[in-house]
């Protein structure tokens, strides 16, 4: 059908949404990824009752880097983070990054429970891959008449700075952790370049993602089925999602030289 998931699925991100909410943290210059953070048990008002988050494994680690908890996708760190640095500031955050969909201003935004599209999300990543610049998603890349005039051009866009450098190089700095020691080794390219990237996998097994990048390219890998019913159970970003980014970005990026991620004292 007609049907474009890229720009038309909304979908929850899980917990590939909590780099937006590390962005954050490391924005405000109190946070660090070997800042120290508790995992622990914790509830919160809600309603007649009280909201406790859980870690995907139902265990809790006490005291923990920022940087292990992203690389072992903890729950309740993000929580915590997303209740410092204030909920409402992510939501600003995110759209600095381009994501346009409504984004409920709730405890459990960190975990992902908004709906987003793939193309935001790919999009998002991308000002993470490139030091912090602006970043415009479009399906179109370049338009030319019959004579070969350029009529639209995507390709060179003007570049603006709308992202802390040093709080993305940060980001970058974890999700490198996932990829070589955390729930995303399976989306470890071959030849050994450098990438970054965060699972994600929400309830019920209905959304499974990774979004993962290098230097030169951002993309966003959702499964998942359109009526949101469950797929089987264990299907998670980091077993199913990673090994398809993985097979995907070296096709694309075969032949490109291998680069390191911007020093964020070089970005102007």
């Amino acid at each position: 059908n007609q049907f474009n998931r890229a720009v038309q699925a909304r979908r929850q991100l899980g917990s590939s949404f909590k780099p937006f909410v590390y962005y954050s943290a490391f924005a405000t210059g109190n946070w660090y990824p070997d800042s120290v953070i508790d995992d622990s048990p914790i509830s919160f008002p809600d309603g007649d009752g009280y909201y406790s988050p859980q870690n995907y494994d139902n265990t809790f680690s006490g005291p923990i880097s920022i940087r292990q908890a992203v690389a072992l996708s903890r729950n309740i760190p993000a929580i915590l983070l997303g209740e410092y640095v204030g909920i409402n500031r992510v939501i600003e955050d995110c759209k600095k990054m381009g994501i346009t969909s409504p984004l409920p201003p709730v405890i459990s935004l960190p975990l992902g429970s908004a709906d987003i599209t793939p193309m935001e999300a790919a999009g998002a990543y991308a000002m993470f891959a490139n030091g912090g610049y602006k970043v415009r998603a479009t399906l179109i890349a370049q338009v030319t008449d019959s004579k070969g005039n350029v009529i639209l051009d995507n390709t060179n866009p003007k570049k603006e700075v709308v992202l802390d450098p040093f709080a993305v190089s940060m980001v970058n700095d974890v999700l490198q952790g996932v990829v070589t020691s955390g729930t995303g080794t399976a989306a470890r390219l071959s030849d050994g370049r450098p990438s970054a990237g965060k699972t994600g996998t929400t309830s019920d097994f209905r959304d499974a993602w990774y979004i993962g990048y290098v230097p030169q390219m951002s993309i966003a890998v959702w499964i998942g089925n359109d009526d949101y019913s469950p797929m089987a159970h264990g299907v998670t970003g980091g077993v199913f999602v990673a090994p398809i980014w993985r097979r995907f970005m070296e096709k694309a990026i075969a032949g490109q030289p291998v680069k390191n991620f911007p020093d964020p004292n070089t970005i102007k």
